[in-house]
């Protein structure tokens, strides 16, 4: 493991400040670099508290969601279930279509009177207590970073975090939004945008260009755009990621069976192969580890798939022509080739911000990179980087 994810949709910060020693502790006991990622929620929509924890809904029911207060049966017989976003009523028009749970069960808005949306259920299925829920299409007035984000950005920063991602960015000048939220705080660090929403796909490259990395987030991105168009993001995101030397995190269902089963699926194991064929920087394991039956046998299966592709695959990694500028851009460009030709063992690189490190990971050299730097901070930060084994010593 390179990376670990506190996920600040769940868990209280107590919880996480304990898991965040365990990490420090369990990555200095390996003698490995291994950052710490501060997700943080964003202005994602759940489900509040069902009284009996969940409900199943049946397909032609009429349901009634609200933008806060208690979940209960009214009058008319529709379940009324509260929400966590309160603009949920006047946001929605009659048409809109609601999907809980990654899409699972789908909802129909038919009625709307600026506090409530009247829906019917189109997809039946069962819900459960602070699913998520996507509107695909809606123009939505909640901001990116909300109160609740700016507390646990706070909390993170503080804790120690190594990068922080923004969940459901929708503009390249989200970035400035969160990063005006660091130095309130007293701290900045690399932030990742997480690409879950039409609108920032339709602006890929200025996101791109805006933030310090890029995640695939496959699932809520499945609900949000039509689903066949998701490979495409993927490989567009990573391609556009090497371009600029950012890395390109991919996530979302990996090797999804893994929560119940020891072992993956073929398929599933040719999307992890593919996707570091393809030239990802990163792929992330999400309920796999974090609620899944086997979370050691996850890691480990993901490792095997990711060291068998890139022990036979390297040379099938997509040419890429980044901008040369500058001479280190230029000189990043050549080493590469140049340590093929003369059969170098290792390329060495020294570096200050992490910046030369990644220039030279975008070529994807077939030999160890191996980067010195005075920082533990740029250490923790270029352990989400392709390829680049990081030592902190004086320069």
């Amino acid at each position: 493991m390179d990376v670990a994810r506190l996920n600040f949709s769940h868990g209280t910060r107590e919880e996480h400040a304990a898991v965040y020693g365990r990490v420090r502790e369990a990555s200095d006991a390996a003698g490995r670099a291994v950052a710490i990622l501060a997700d943080l929620q964003g202005p994602k929509i759940r489900l509040g508290r069902l009284p009996s924890g969940f409900a199943v809904l049946e397909r032609g029911e009429e349901i009634l969601l609200t933008g806060g207060g208690e979940t209960d049966q009214p009058a008319d017989g529709a379940l009324r279930v509260a929400t966590s976003y309160p603009q949920l009523g006047a946001d929605l028009a009659p048409g809109d279509v609601l999907l809980i749970d990654d899409g699972l069960v789908r909802l129909e808005a038919t009625a709307t009177d600026g506090a409530a949306v009247r829906c019917r259920v189109i997809e039946g299925g069962m819900i459960s207590d602070h699913k998520g829920i996507n509107l695909p299409g809606a123009l939505l007035q909640a901001p990116v970073l909300t109160d609740k984000d700016i507390e646990d950005l706070r909390f993170a920063l503080a804790l120690g975090v190594d990068m922080v991602a923004l969940s459901f960015v929708r503009r390249p000048e989200d970035a400035e939004v969160a990063r005006r939220a660091m130095v309130a705080a007293g701290r900045r660090v690399p932030l990742i945008a997480k690409l879950e929403k039409g609108e920032a796909v339709e602006r890929l490259d200025e996101v791109a260009e805006a933030f310090d990395g890029l995640m695939v987030a496959r699932g809520d991105l499945g609900v949000e755009v039509p689903m066949d168009q998701v490979p495409l993001i993927q490989k567009r995101a990573i391609t556009l990621g090497r371009t600029l030397a950012k890395p390109v995190i991919v996530a979302t269902q990996m090797l999804e069976s893994m929560r119940h089963h020891s072992r993956p699926t073929r398929a599933e194991v040719s999307d992890v192969a593919n996707a570091v064929l393809d030239g990802a920087d990163a792929l992330m394991l999400s309920a796999e580890t974090s609620v899944g039956g086997f979370p050691t046998e996850a890691v480990a299966a993901m490792a095997s798939i990711v060291a068998s592709a890139e022990s036979r695959g390297a040379a099938t990694y997509p040419a890429i022509e980044p901008p040369l500028g500058r001479a280190e851009e230029a000189i990043a460009a050549v080493a590469p080739a140049l340590a093929r030709e003369v059969g170098a063992r290792a390329i060495i690189v020294f570096t200050q911000t992490g910046a030369t490190a990644r220039r030279l990971a975008m070529h994807r050299p077939p030999m160890p990179l191996l980067a010195f730097t005075r920082d533990a901070a740029v250490r923790s930060r270029l352990a989400v980087t392709w390829g680049v084994e990081t030592f902190v010593a004086p320069l």
